[in-house]
């Protein structure tokens, strides 16, 4: 019975591959790249356990990006699935061996709300959203300081074969909480560079040919010192011809934690604590050698913008406004259009070691930043919960071995042409016949190379904001007159610490924490305008706002604080988020909310000033246009001021009497703006309606 079961997955598994629809779109922001395999994985399932019988067991699998999974999702538009053919087959492939194996069907929840919040209400409501939970980049440690996570010590023995043990990551706090499912080809983030900016530098010449990182890095050259003249040249060339390059600019947090693995050092990692280790000092006050001699730059210098500017770093190099980059993996897809454009070719290379470590020390270590995961909320039985470990075990498993072809997951990171595609697919040119070989040599060594991988845990333990915002960022750039790393950090390990302990404490406990922010809402249709003279203290300034809480709902806005001190009331102007309001939930969980108000002459009976955009610039309007639809006052309109240079453009109309969308031809449209004054300008300009 149990023979005849087996068959009849294996033909249901085949008729399922087989009917499976075509595509070639690829799932957004999934880490793993793919490869054909190169032939059908073993057929692994005659072991001595029985297949468990009876109706398939329901394991909810959540999700913030069901359709990166989900066999199942056909794309709105087209009704194609979401995955490309090959991944689709994995995918199904890895869905039957859990059945056959578990007996088990994997059921996809998309979060309906950040999982931040979902997840803390179902758990509160003793109705776990899933099973098992993704739980993104950044969030980590937040989650875990919510206590919704139950230790998964017990179940680590799902995870012994040495095939299986990457995906289990290592204790925070003393227990396992988090696996993962990525098997990616080389770290989160890569060291990368613009190969053809390299190319037009005269000074990395040796003997006529450009001398690349990967050349260095190949030859076993690849150093501190090395890269720093390396960035000096670089500078020095492309500051003669645009004052605004830079020779890298990154991201400082996470080149520094590259280069305190590079060291040897960690900040959490297996052995734990390592921020103020030798190491980890070393590495920091390289960096900063290099922040200080202007060979590396971060928009997070301008550190009140740190949340902002986080991506500035990484657009800056793919406009070619810069050399060397920490380019996370996902972003690189977002760099072929403009790098073509160019005629550019992208690069990537390990971070350099420290000088007189040599090439093979086991110290010298690549970093993998611990990044998206998974974690079984409590709530979810004990027996639900082993099983949900071990179908996800399952699942990821047999997905990699079907990517790689092979009956082990590992063969996956081992696989040349698996790799060779994982490099075309971060757009690295490994066939070029000048530096395709050592280019792709440096990017084999980042999955292959000495074992050098190893994981960073400062995001799930919830430290990492504390150590590279606050410690790492203030004393990188003396916010405040902050001293030196090596001072800085010794002086705050009591805030760490103290961090740390109520980590333990909370998670030693039972109680279920919200450490989720209210959110304020714009309530629609009320504006923040005000005539010169207004007293503040006769508007009700509650009225423009909602705020709710993930817990409590509704909050009353009689609780929050509203300071309006910045603006002056009397001067006309625009007052950009001067307008602060702050509320607290039940548990103290503070949110802020900031609004621009702006303050006009009451008095004013000036027309104010039109201009419309040059007749061939403006677009046309398109047959059978839903002309209510189209954007007047951004698609047709330049400025639109009153007399103190107050922006009004908001406020513009149009009149759509004469014009026809179901005609080709030319229309009169009249476009009138009013400002706050109630005073008015008309222009009267001539669209065409075209067919497409």
């Amino acid at each position: 019975m149990k023979k005849r079961f087996r068959i009849l997955s294996f033909l249901l598994c085949l008729v399922m591959v087989l009917s499976a629809c075509k595509s070639d779109n690829k799932s957004q922001e999934n880490d793993e790249p793919t490869t054909a395999p190169t032939q059908a994985p073993a057929d692994d399932t005659a072991d001595d356990s029985e297949v468990p019988s009876g109706e398939p067991i329901v394991i909810k699998w959540g999700h913030n990006w069901t359709r990166e999974m989900d066999t199942n999702f056909k794309d709105p538009v087209t009704g194609e699935p979401a995955l490309g053919q090959e991944e689709l087959n994995a995918r199904i492939y890895a869905e039957q061996q859990v059945l056959e194996k578990l007996n088990v069907k994997i059921e996809y929840v998309q979060y309906p709300t950040d999982l931040t919040e979902c997840i803390l209400q179902s758990v509160l409501a003793g109705d776990p959203i899933a099973d098992i939970v993704r739980i993104t980049n950044g969030s980590q440690g937040q989650i875990l300081a919510q206590n919704v996570l139950q230790p998964i010590d017990e179940f680590t023995e799902v995870f012994a074969d040495p095939d299986d043990q990457w995906m289990l990551w290592g204790k925070v706090y003393g227990h396992n909480y988090f696996v993962n499912n990525v098997m990616r080809f080389g770290a989160s983030d890569l060291l990368c560079y613009n190969i053809g900016m390299l190319s037009k530098v005269e000074a990395l010449k040796v003997d006529g040919k450009t001398k690349y990182p990967a050349d260095y890095f190949a030859e076993g050259n690849w150093t501190w010192s090395v890269f720093e003249d390396y960035l000096q040249k670089v500078n020095d060339h492309w500051k003669q011809v645009w004052s605004d390059h830079r020779a890298y600019q990154t991201d400082y947090r996470s080149a520094t934690l590259m280069a305190i693995y590079a060291n040897g050092g960690e900040v959490y990692g297996d052995s734990g604590l390592g921020i103020n280790s030798d190491q980890a000092k070393e590495a920091v006050s390289y960096m900063d050698r290099l922040i200080q001699k202007g060979l590396m730059f971060s928009e997070n210098q301008y550190y009140n913008n740190a949340e902002v500017v986080g991506l500035m770093d990484t657009w800056r190099f793919q406009w070619g406004h810069s050399v060397f980059v920490n380019l996370p993996q996902w972003l690189s897809r977002d760099m072929v259009g403009e790098f073509a454009k160019r005629g550019d070719a992208m690069g990537v290379v390990p971070f350099p070691r420290p000088d007189g470590v040599a090439a093979d020390d086991p110290s010298y270590r690549q970093l993998n930043d611990a990044t998206d995961c998974y974690g079984i909320p409590k709530g979810v039985s004990k027996e639900k919960a082993e099983l949900a470990i071990k179908a996800f075990k399952e699942y990821t498993s047999s997905y990699h071995k079907k990517m790689a072809g092979t009956d082990k997951a590992m063969d996956y990171l081992q696989s040349e042409a698996a790799a060779r595609n994982a490099a075309i697919r971060l757009n690295l040119d490994i066939t070029n016949e000048e530096y395709g070989e050592n280019l792709f040599k440096a990017f084999r060594y980042l999955t292959e190379g000495n074992n050098a991988m190893v994981n960073d845990y400062s995001k799930n333990a919830g430290i990492y904001k504390l150590w590279a915002d606050d410690i790492l960022g203030n004393s990188l750039y003396g916010v405040n007159g902050a001293p030196k790393y090596s001072v800085q950090v010794e002086a705050r390990m009591g805030e760490i610490n103290d961090l740390m302990d109520n980590y333990t404490t909370t998670l030693s406990g039972t109680a279920i924490i919200d450490n989720v922010k209210p959110k304020f809402t714009t309530v629609e249709g009320l504006s923040l305008v005000f005539p010169a003279g207004t007293d503040p203290a006769t508007v009700d300034w509650k009225q423009y706002v909602t705020a709710a809480d993930n817990v409590d709902g509704e909050l009353d806005l009689a609780t929050a604080t509203i300071d309006f001190s910045e603006i002056d009331f009397n001067a006309v102007g625009k007052y950009d988020g001067k307008l602060h309001y702050a509320i607290k939930d039940a548990t103290g969980n503070e949110a802020t909310d900031n609004k621009s108000v702006t303050i006009y002459d009451g008095n004013n009976t000036t027309a104010p000033t039109l201009v419309m955009k040059a007749a061939d610039v403006y677009r046309a309007v398109k047959v059978d246009e839903d002309s209510s639809s189209i954007n007047w006052k951004d698609d047709f309109v330049e400025t639109a001021t009153d007399k103190d240079g107050l922006d009004i453009k908001a406020s513009v109309s149009a009149d759509l009497s004469e014009l026809d969308t179901t005609t080709v031809g030319e229309y009169n449209v009249a476009i009138t703006v009013t400002d706050f004054a109630g005073n008015t300008a008309t222009e009267t300009i001539v669209v065409k309606v075209v067919k497409e």
